[in-house]
């Protein structure tokens, strides 16, 4: 399986986004934070990431008998080398995919369902950049540590970041 088919799982992608936020999770912890993912797929989901070194486990906690993994992200295993841009691509793909899905579902409603698709061009430095980034990396967190509860509608929010081919001088 290669790694853009792996974490574009949207299950796959909640469970990063628990241990991006709280560094580490146990089974038990990531199943309270997504209580709508069965237990057995989320098992499933945590020995595709684990098999794949995506997850490592950096440690164990022994109760009444048995032991339980404490996880954390493997970030050597999510660095790619991707000169050829497939990864990137097959990413891309799997963002169409996701969007083909939808409107072919037979019941699209893009205005109630706040479908958004916007782009803008920034021209900043490498630092202005940098703190851009890690402002909208400080409200994601911010929204993504709201737990599950009814009547709440999952959203995915791709950010892509790509140069153009104009330099500012």
């Amino acid at each position: 399986m290669e790694l853009a088919e792996i974490v574009m799982n949207p299950v796959r992608q909640r469970i990063f986004q628990y241990i991006l936020i709280h560094e580490t999770g146990t089974v038990k912890e990531i199943r309270k934070a997504l209580p709508d993912v069965p237990s057995a797929s989320l098992y499933r989901h945590m020995k595709i990431l684990t098999e794949n070194s995506i997850l490592m486990v950096v440690g164990e906690n022994r109760i009444r008998g048995t032991v339980e993994s404490i996880y954390s992200l493997n970030k050597s295993a999510l660095e790619v080398d991707d000169a050829d841009g497939m990864a990137v691509q097959t990413a891309l793909l799997g963002i169409c995919a996701s969007f083909a899905k939808y409107f072919s579902s037979g019941t699209p409603d893009p205005k109630k369902d706040m479908l958004l698709m916007t782009t803008c061009t920034l021209t900043l430095n490498d630092e202005e950049f940098m703190n851009f980034l890690s402002e909208i990396n400080q409200v994601a967190v911010k929204y993504m540590n709201i737990p599950v509860k009814e009547g709440c509608k999952q959203r995915q929010i791709t950010l892509i970041s790509a140069p153009t081919d104009r330099q500012v001088n």
